[in-house]
């Protein structure tokens, strides 16, 4: 019966540590001329941003450390293409935008927190 309740209790760490180390994940939808979050705040560290482009033009995707650099970008989506970049986030807060030629100026631009 003890060596039960420890096998137990080890499966629970084992699962507890995978849990933490898995990514955070946040959908970015991309629609003429806008950007939607499925979440406003990850926890910092490893993370996987996805863009899903639902509008009808080709879109993309900038994440930049508000006051730091630039971190990564999804390169150009077609229309009902779902494009993904895997890095790590600092704390702090983030711009989210299409670099396309006018796209953030008529809407395209989010802003996420990692904590």
């Amino acid at each position: 019966m003890r060596r039960a309740a420890l096998l137990a209790v080890a499966a629970l760490l084992v699962a507890a540590d995978a849990a933490a180390a898995a990514p955070a994940r946040l959908l970015v939808e991309g629609r003429e001329y806008n950007l939607t979050l499925s979440r406003a705040k990850l926890k910092a560290g490893s993370a996987i941003i996805q863009l899903a482009n639902r509008g009808e033009d080709p879109h993309d995707l900038a994440i930049a450390r508000i006051g730091g650099k630039r971190r990564g970008t999804i390169a150009k989506t077609a229309p009902g293409e779902l494009g993904e970049w895997e890095g790590r986030l600092r704390r702090g807060r983030y711009k989210l935008f299409c670099t396309l030629e006018g796209h953030r100026a008529l809407g395209m631009r989010a802003t996420l927190r990692a904590r």
